[in-house]
């Protein structure tokens, strides 16, 4: 129930446009109309068209990409101690960037900070060839705790950045989360930050298995198209792929999905607190990290509703997550189990 917003199923209107798309012959790779719409709907929903988008079927490919497109094997890749590139994508990110090395930064708190990155230069010669040579920092956004980078925030970070000459990704799995949760447009939460490349979350809003690296302006790159194909995330039935960026980008359907996920959030994290449980950050997007007793754990996992302990917050934190399908009915049968 809470486990993930993986276990949501898809959207019915993804499902639909699919179906849609299911009809007669088309051209494949990406030679297609629904790929063109979607690529128009890119630009209109980032306002710009200095933007390069690839399509692909998981977040662990759009990130492998997306860094192997930006940072050369014998570099370093800057991230939180606790970003899901360096704790939950296996070796997959070396193994897209074959080699380059993910390194964590000396980040306490719930968001990497300019300092820290600042901190992480200084520790780094870039004339002693026997040390790392960083050439990126990735984030994640929203962040492994649930929460939010705002537009400064990022802007911050990029300018510490620039200085170093290092490019700015953003691990955008739930980024439609953090525009609703912050209230930012997509463009002021990637390239007018300082973006360089965004890996464009669908799957956990609602699609069924769509992702989409975005690179803007200077960072892009003919390679990526290589780096694609080599691989093997270059669709040859594309359009299933585009089906789904289409449904979720028009009429804003993508955002409405994350509104509602967020206020489920929102209203199940205020029912946490009503009992008396004490959160364990704040809810800026889909995510609940609360901290709860071993005996409320079994009642609540007794009514059938599933979570997850998260001990990188602390011992007795437990996280829970909300997505398009939750309904004020599971959030309510949460106050009642706690209430009993």
């Amino acid at each position: 129930m809470f486990g993930s917003d993986n276990q949501a199923s898809a959207h019915p209107r993804v499902l639909e446009a699919m179906l849609a798309a299911n009809s007669g012959r088309c051209g494949s790779y990406g030679d297609d109309p629904w790929t063109v719409r979607a690529l128009d709907l890119l630009y209109q929903v980032f306002e710009t068209r200095d933007l390069d988008a690839y399509f692909v079927g998981t977040g662990g490919a759009a990130n492998g990409l997306a860094l192997s497109a930006l940072c050369p094997p014998w570099a370093a890749i800057m991230a939180h101690p606790h970003a899901h590139v360096l704790e939950d994508e296996g070796n997959g990110p070396e193994f897209f960037t074959s080699g380059s090395r993910l390194v964590a930064l000396g980040s306490t708190g719930l968001l990497v900070q300019p300092e820290e990155i600042e901190a992480a230069a200084a520790r780094h010669s870039p004339d002693f060839v026997h040390g790392l040579q960083p050439r990126a920092v990735t984030l994640t956004n929203l962040s492994e705790s649930g929460q939010a980078y705002s537009p400064d925030h990022l802007r911050a970070i990029s300018a510490v950045c620039a200085k170093q000459g290092w490019v700015l990704h953003v691990d955008g799995a739930r980024f439609a989360n953090a525009v609703v949760g912050t209230g930012a447009s997509a463009s002021d939460l990637s390239w007018r930050a300082g973006v360089d490349a965004l890996s464009f979350g669908l799957t956990k809003n609602g699609a069924v298995a769509a992702e989409i690296l975005i690179l803007f302006g200077k960072a892009r790159t003919e390679a990526a198209a290589y780096l694609r194909k080599r691989a093997g995330q270059l669709f040859s039935k594309h359009r299933y792929l585009a089906a789904q960026a289409v449904a979720m980008l028009e009429d804003g359907l993508w955002l409405n999905l994350a509104g509602h996920a967020n206020q489920m959030a929102r209203d199940l994290g205020a029912g946490f607190e009503r009992a008396g449980a004490s959160l364990a950050a704040p809810v800026h997007g889909n995510e609940v990290f609360v901290r709860l007793d071993a005996s409320k754990v079994a009642e609540l996992q007794s009514a059938g509703i599933s979570f997850y302990p998260w001990a990188t917050l602390g011992p007795d934190t437990y996280r829970f997550v909300a997505s398009w399908q939750t309904s004020a009915e599971d959030v309510e049968l949460v106050a009642k189990v706690l209430a009993d």
